[in-house]
């Protein structure tokens, strides 16, 4: 049986870093929820591999989490968020919140 995701997506395009111990590659964050992301990126990963991502919301807004790579399809990554400090899960949180509000009002 396939799996059902609990949360919808938030479109994105934001620049961002991934560091797997001493390789760094740029990526592009394409969507995320509070608990996953989907992107872009020309870095080999598979299935089960731990990466740091590194990105902004907004130029205000820096986000750094761990990722835990649950499915590629080069040169796109499905990856959940395994770790991130309080501060960044409420600047996360909030961010969708305002997003999903401003859908919701039609803006």
């Amino acid at each position: 049986m396939a799996h059902k995701r609990e949360l919808f997506r938030i479109a994105l395009d934001r620049k961002g870093e991934l560091r797997r111990e001493d390789t760094v590659s740029p990526c592009v964050v394409l969507d995320l929820t509070e608990k996953g992301v989907r992107l872009k990126t020309d870095l080999p990963v598979r299935a089960g591999d731990r990466l740091q991502l590194q990105f902004r919301l907004t130029t205000a807004c820096p986000i750094t989490c761990t990722l835990q790579v649950a499915r590629v399809s080069p040169p796109c990554v499905g990856a959940t968020i395994t770790d991130i400090s309080l501060e960044d899960r409420q600047k996360l949180s909030r961010f969708i919140e305002e997003l999903n509000a401003l859908h919701m009002t039609g803006f």
